[in-house]
């Protein structure tokens, strides 16, 4: 019904990209792209919201540079001309499918940082939102995490800086929660903390390389581990049961 629909909105659009002016035809359609995303019908919020998920989908398996406009309309059973309908490009879809998700991610551990509770619990609920974060926008966090460095590295548009913002907010964070577990006695570290944080950061965000959202374990379950492995270690702790002593 949709496709039917789409078809129906594109048949003017599709025959002025079929006349000899292209720069006329992509001027209509940018504007009546416009037009329809400040009217904020349903029909234009949800078509949207499938593309995202269709191109997320797609720079994931096939990464951002690979993958094609064509790619994300075969996805969705339309062709390329009503993808361009609701985005002007690859590199918007790129920018739309990681900016909302990253801003609610790095905005809910800020919030963890400024709350009340002890270093250690700041860093278990931070690892529980991030691993929380990543099943419930699946798999738009991972293509963050995935494609950021090589886009950010050819990209000179303000995008870059939102980006590094993030990143910079998302660092700051988690080096605030070690910081305080340090000056608190309740972390010890020989490391500088700069570097402490690099590692912790580390291990949670490489999870974008192995984590489903339908695996055998909860984001919860996955983060509390990750939060007990980082604060107590591997080692099993000394003990004296059974006569056992150790120093």
């Amino acid at each position: 019904m949709r496709a039917a629909l789409d078809i129906i909105q594109f048949m003017t659009a599709r025959r002025i990209r079929s006349k000899s002016d292209p720069a006329l035809s992509t001027t209509n359609i940018g504007r009546r792209r416009e037009a329809n995303s400040k009217d904020g019908s349903d029909f234009y919020a949800d078509r949207r919201h499938d593309i995202l998920r269709a191109a997320g989908e797609i720079f994931k398996e096939k990464g951002y540079e690979s993958a094609t406009m064509a790619d994300i309309a075969l996805r969705l059973g339309t062709d390329r001309a009503t993808i361009y309908y609701y985005v002007s490009s690859k590199s918007e879809l790129m920018q739309s499918v990681v900016r909302e998700v990253t801003n609610r991610n790095v905005t809910a551990i800020e919030e963890i940082v400024r709350s009340n509770y002890p270093a250690r619990e700041k860093l278990r609920l931070a690892f529980v939102t991030q691993m929380e974060c990543y099943k419930s926008s699946y798999p738009y966090l991972h293509v963050f995490l995935q494609e950021k460095f090589p886009t950010l590295a050819r990209d000179r548009s303000g995008w870059n800086n939102e980006i590094r913002d993030f990143s910079k907010r998302y660092f700051k964070a988690f080096g605030s929660i070690i910081q305080q577990g340090v000056e608190g006695g309740e972390m010890n570290s020989d490391l500088p903390p700069e570097l402490s944080t690099h590692a912790v950061i580390g291990m949670i965000n490489w999870a974008h390389r192995w984590y489903k959202p339908d695996g055998n374990l909860s984001p919860e379950r996955i983060g509390d581990g990750f939060a007990k492995l980082i604060l107590d270690g591997l080692l099993a702790q000394p003990c004296s049961r059974k006569g056992r002593l150790s120093k």
